[in-house]
């Protein structure tokens, strides 16, 4: 009989990561056969019964994705901290709990992915992999050629405790900017443009990876496609 770690269980079929599952059981939210679990506790997955905060974590077949434009005004979080926030997760009518898969600020909006898939989650944001996203910025000054080339080359500092990496920057036709980052530290592309004295009025994310946003309004949302699901995997092997 072969023993699956617990955490793992709870990635496959809880939609949490495994540093996640770790927390919750470390914190007393997970059991097994009715006793409260430890961390490093392994399972039979065909015969254990694993509870989250009481109710039955069952083995699931499939995992779901969803491409959702994130209107702004919502947040990136299954959590509400204020009353009134309104979640992303709220936008989508499904079956199973789904997380974001990364974060898109509140101000912002465009393409963020909801997954109940923790175990490929947890491979997409780690940062080591420099997966790209993509997006579009609206500023309310303009910008010179020689402030992008300096944006584009990396290394500013924009206070998280490390410099920026090289990226992608260009103008689009219509005057926008197009900036395609291997990273994703908090507010980087608004903070970045602040650097060189210039506000960022929109901007809006139009691609994760390998996955675009096509033509789908805010509050809008698919299933990716089983192509878009494999190359994604295939991505992260």
């Amino acid at each position: 009989m072969a023993l699956l770690r617990l955490n793992k269980y709870l990635a496959d079929n809880a939609g949490v990561s495994r540093r996640e599952a770790d927390r919750l059981i470390a914190d007393g939210h997970v059991s097994v056969n009715g006793e409260t679990a430890a961390v490093g506790t392994k399972i039979d997955d065909t015969t254990d019964r694993v509870a989250l905060d009481g109710k039955n974590v069952e083995k699931r077949k499939t995992s779901h994705f969803y491409a959702v434009n994130k209107p702004v005004g919502y947040i990136s979080s299954t959590v509400r901290q204020a009353k009134d926030d309104r979640l992303v997760t709220d936008l989508v009518q499904s079956s199973v709990r789904l997380f974001p898969m990364g974060r898109l600020d509140k101000d912002s909006e465009g393409l963020i992915i909801l997954t109940d898939d923790g175990e490929l989650m947890d491979k997409v944001l780690r940062s080591r992999n420099g997966h790209e996203k993509e997006y579009i910025a609206e500023l309310d000054s303009p910008i010179s050629d020689e402030e992008l080339r300096e944006m584009a080359h990396g290394g500013l500092d924009i206070g998280e405790g490390r410099p920026t990496k090289p990226c992608r920057v260009a103008r689009t036709k219509d005057g926008r900017i197009r900036v395609v980052l291997t990273e994703g530290m908090n507010r980087q592309i608004r903070k970045m443009f602040a650097m060189y004295g210039h506000d960022v009025s929109r901007l809006t994310r139009v691609r994760f990876m390998n996955v675009m946003l096509g033509n789908m309004k805010p509050g809008e949302y698919r299933r990716l496609t089983d192509e878009e699901l494999e190359r994604m995997r295939e991505m992260v092997k």
